[in-house]
């Protein structure tokens, strides 16, 4: 096998769509490489730096603009060194991309100026590595790898960024290897890719979804050099990638820090190694089998609109086919016949749009062709393939469940397996009827931006409880006690310290009934809180008068508009979203409605947010919802 496509060229010239790619990447490719310039004194930035304190959106990376920084969202224009270490950040991957991109069109094409393209920039990242500082995204700079902390990189700021330029670099360099020669090979290995090992090797020391990305490029580097030393780290070493997979992936075949984006993030390290290792004829090992019921699960604990729930750390409004291109690697590793390969088609037919990452974007011709697509699999037929229905499962280990029937999709988190990536969020849930969400988990943006600590990172911006105004503290799993096709009811103790919490919701064909309840060993302030998304309306009239929630840290002082409800109990409310209208009834004994506007993400659009509190020792919340 070949990483190229072997009927690259017939795929392309039977395709008309890939004809247009790569007249597109033609003209991205020369355009870049007219201006190409680096400097390895200059230091780059973590990439989530670059969001606004403002609203949550991402920064616009503009290649002739270095210190020039606009907001997507509110238009806001920044200025800062830091902005403009980002902007080299993103500068440097926008290299390695084109000459991965040169290496095809040059096998596309046949002009050796591509193939130059591809040995001059590979090639000056080689020359001055050692030029570059090691230093860290906390901006700390060291002089060996010895003192060095855990987290470095030399042309990036983090050893995970170095990882995955470096596996970019060695993919270019695959698809012209029988076309370089000896001596270039010999100088960028010793020069640039012995280094990244000793740069990488020290900082894999526990199981996580970045020392999967230090283990997978360490992998790749020594297949395709026939580096023993790299191979034996990468598949035996003390966090091998096989024991990653076998510590880090419950047996419900999900990594264990619980969240979606970083269950794909992790997978598109490991399985760039398990491409690698089967085109050189290594045993990657039974592990490789728990990476292909990771593909397969994940199928099936997306929303049947092809949607994901967003548990924990990740980006917003993510998809299936955002991870397309994930897919087409999995796809080359296990074939196109595979149920694997067959999901992929699935998700391909789906007709709603591809929804993108904002870092570590992945390459894309106008967000349809993924580019692992026309290099890996440029002769398969897309339309043709088995219908794949998605199955509705319980995740006990991963903490999480789904429900599902033909009118609504329902996610519960219950528990959380650490505190990596972890959100103060257990029994939080999602709601979805037919194509629309009614309710979602935000998740949030950049690390760095101010909202996402004072806000997305809340307890109270989620679809939980909250008491006594502050987060919950408890990281640990809780415990499903009962759940079939249409129910599912969890339970989680010390959510807070001597506060317990169940919650058991059921699905009907036209709605769902959600019964929240706290046990608490002294009283408490409890908020029970739903979030409507920003296309739902309230249609009724409703008896409302101004209000405060007397909170002001944890997310509260974020809190807009707030309202009280002085109506009679239960309340009635109708909602109104596309042509759709439900009717949300709450019981109120002994408890108090408000309601309030809350941040979406980005913030430019606003959601309506209903809290229902409660003063007691015990209390149970009855939320029911039905479609009118």
């Amino acid at each position: 096998m070949t990483y190229l496509n072997e009927h690259f060229q017939e795929g392309i010239a039977k395709y008309p769509k890939y004809q247009a790619m790569i007249k597109n990447m033609q003209k991205e490719v020369d355009s870049f490489y007219a201006n190409f310039h680096d400097d390895p004194n200059v230091n780059s930035e973590w990439g989530h730096y670059y969001f606004c304190n403002n609203d949550g959106g991402r920064l616009i990376f503009s290649l002739d603009k270095p210190h020039t920084h606009i907001c997507e969202v509110c238009h806001k224009e920044f200025n800062s060194p830091i902005y403009d270490g980002v902007w080299v950040y993103f500068y440097r991957n926008t290299a390695i991309l084109t000459a991965w991109k040169a290496a095809c069109l040059y096998k596309a094409l046949g002009d050796s100026k591509y193939l130059e393209i591809v040995k001059n920039i590979i090639g000056f990242y080689a020359t001055n590595y050692t030029k570059f500082k090691i230093h860290n995204k906390e901006r700390e700079v060291f002089n060996t790898y010895s003192e060095m902390k855990w987290g470095c990189g030399r042309i990036l700021p983090q050893g995970l960024n170095e990882s995955i330029i470096a596996i970019r670099m060695i993919s270019a360099l695959e698809i012209v290897k029988n076309d370089l020669d000896k001596p270039f090979l010999e100088a960028v290995y010793h020069n640039m890719f012995r280094e990244m090992y000793y740069l990488l090797k020290p900082q894999v020391n526990q199981i996580h979804n970045i020392r999967c990305w230090n283990n997978s490029a360490i992998g790749v580097i020594g297949l395709f050099f026939n580096d023993q030393e790299m191979i034996d780290f990468a598949f035996n070493g003390p966090y091998n990638i096989r024991r990653q997979l076998r510590e880090g992936v419950t047996s419900d075949h999900f990594w264990y820090e619980g969240s979606i984006h970083y269950n794909f993030f992790t997978l598109e390290g490991v399985v760039n190694l398990c491409l690698f290792a089967k085109l050189y004829n290594y045993p990657f090992g039974k592990e490789l089998e728990i990476v292909h019921q990771m593909f397969i699960e994940a199928y099936h604990y997306a929303f049947s609109n092809g949607y994901f729930p967003n548990p924990n750390d990740g980006w917003p409004n993510i998809n299936l086919k955002t991870y397309d291109y994930i897919y087409q690697i999995a796809l080359k590793v296990f074939g196109e016949e595979d149920i694997v390969g067959q999901i992929l088609k699935n998700i391909l037919a789906n007709p709603l749009p591809r929804t993108t990452l904002p870092l570590s974007k992945p390459y894309y011709y106008n967000n349809e062709i993924a580019f692992e697509r026309l290099l890996l699999n440029t002769d398969v037929d897309f339309s043709k393939y088995k219908i794949v229905k998605q199955e509705t499962k319980n995740y006990p280990k991963s903490q999480f469940g789904l429900l599902r029937n033909d009118n609504f999709n329902l996610f519960m988190k219950y528990g959380l397996n650490g505190p990596s990536h972890a959100h103060p969020d257990i029994m939080n849930i999602e709601i979805m009827f037919k194509e629309h969400m009614i309710s979602r988990d935000m998740s949030n943006p950049g690390y760095q931006s101010k909202l996402y600590k004072e806000w997305f990172k809340k307890t109270i911006a989620h679809n939980t409880v909250t008491c006594n105004g502050k987060d919950q503290v408890k990281r640990e799993p809780g415990e499903c006690l009962n759940y079939t096709s249409n129910l599912i009811e969890a339970y989680s103790k010390d959510v807070y310290p001597g506060i317990d919490f169940k919650r058991k919701v059921e699905l009907a064909d036209n709605g769902l009934s959600d019964t929240f309840t706290v046990l608490s060993q002294t009283e408490v302030v409890s908020d029970y809180a739903l979030h409507l998304e920003a296309d739902i309306k309230i249609l009724n009239e409703l008896e409302l008068v101004p209000a405060s929630l007397d909170f002001t840290t944890d997310g509260y002082e974020h809190i807009k508009s707030v309202q009280k409800y002085v109506g009679n109990s239960p309340c009635k409310l109708v909602l109104a979203q596309g042509n759709y209208q439900y009717l949300l009834t709450a019981d109120l004994a002994n408890k108090e409605l408000y309601i309030c506007q809350t941040m979406d993400n980005p913030v430019n659009k606003t959601r309506t947010s209903l809290i229902v509190r409660s003063k007691a020792k015990e209390t149970v919340y009855q939320i029911n919802l039905e479609v009118k």
